[in-house]
């Protein structure tokens, strides 16, 4: 097996990629983090998984540095799991070395940043055979592969005519992904919208298989510690001609996730539940379907990834044409709207 490297120690590499690659029992070999006291904490975690012998990279470590890592041959592919400002320049520096890179969504800061990011990829590595795959593990659920199966397969509600997401929540100061620095005062756009939307976005497109064209909406900061915003409600024009509507808050003293699909043959639910999400599908008919599912999305989109590595292709749903296009949606909701800049 491939070995691979975990580049950023932060919360999410701790709590969900690194269990991942011990549960798909990846050739894990090295941890990097930009400060020696991050990558050893990871480096412990590490070892409590099992990973006895794993080496270390940080900037402050002499030849021990990320450019050393890259270097080594016996490395096949990187977890980049790192700020989003600092990603893109990251990862081409993977790229340079023939690495294979998972890299954490969003796939870049805006839209602009995520074309320069692709097409620099298109053009000099993807010809190389290096894999480029984002991180999005909504589109690799069970409980979505799912929703999309109802709808898009089996066309049980028929044409789609109406689509609405409401997603509440409250992101109150204390919280562990709230106190880190680079989210507290973040420098790009839609704060907590970016970082939590790009996966609704990602739900509603995987799930309905159609593509947001359009958005016509209102954003707004309305907690003074959630800047630049943290709240949009939106109108949505979807690529098969339904409308629809986009709610989402990380400001809200009420909780709700809920998406309804509405069709000409039926309707489709889906909440989340104490065991996990609950998707009902009703239908003109009579029939109703009911199921509760709640599986591990990162571990799925691990060992897909470690798949493509293996085989030296990846699915097109990894690919970061599919998180360009949930980037564009957030971006749109949050200048107001318009046409949605799809890949």
């Amino acid at each position: 097996m491939a070995g691979i490297a975990i580049i950023g120690a932060g919360i999410f590499a701790t709590d969900e990629h690194l269990p991942a690659l011990a549960a798909a029992k990846a050739n894990l070999k090295a941890i990097y983090s930009r400060s020696k006291v991050t990558a050893s904490t990871l480096l412990r975690e590490a070892e409590k998984l099992g990973y006895a012998e794993l080496d270390l990279y940080s900037e402050d470590t002499t030849g021990h540095r990320l450019d050393d890592l890259l270097k080594r041959v016996d490395i096949k592919a990187v977890v980049v799991v790192l700020p989003i400002l600092v990603q893109p320049d990251i990862i081409r520096r993977c790229f340079a070395a023939g690495k294979h890179v998972l890299s954490e969504k969003p796939v870049a800061k805006d839209v602009h940043t995520a074309r320069l990011l692709m097409e620099d990829y298109t053009k000099h590595f993807a010809g190389q055979g290096i894999i480029f795959s984002v991180a999005e593990q909504f589109r690799f659920m069970t409980e979505f592969e799912l929703g999309r199966k109802w709808i898009v397969d089996e066309r049980a509600i028929g044409d789609i005519t109406q689509l609405h997401l409401k997603i509440w929540r409250n992101q109150a100061p204390g919280g562990k992904y709230y106190e880190t620095q680079w989210r507290k005062v973040p420098g790009y756009q839609g704060g907590f919208l970016l970082d939590g939307g790009v996966h609704q976005t990602a739900m509603i497109r995987y799930i309905s298989g159609q593509e947001v064209v359009e958005t016509r909406g209102f954003a707004r900061q309305l907690a003074a510690h959630l800047p630049p915003l943290d709240t949009v409600n939106a109108g949505i024009l979807l690529s098969g001609g339904a409308t629809g509507t986009i709610s989402m808050s990380f400001a809200s003293t009420k909780r709700a996730t809920e998406l309804t699909i509405i069709g000409s043959q039926g309707s489709f639910f889906l909440t989340d539940g104490p065991d996990g999400f609950i998707l009902k599908l009703s239908q003109l008919s009579g029939s109703v379907r009911e199921e509760t599912i709640k599986s591990k999305g990162v571990e799925l989109e691990i060992k897909a990834f470690l798949e493509a590595v293996r085989v030296g292709k990846a699915q097109t749903r990894s690919g970061p044409e599919e998180a360009l296009n949930d980037l564009a949606i957030i971006e749109s909701l949050c200048s107001g709207g318009g046409k949605v800049n799809l890949y």
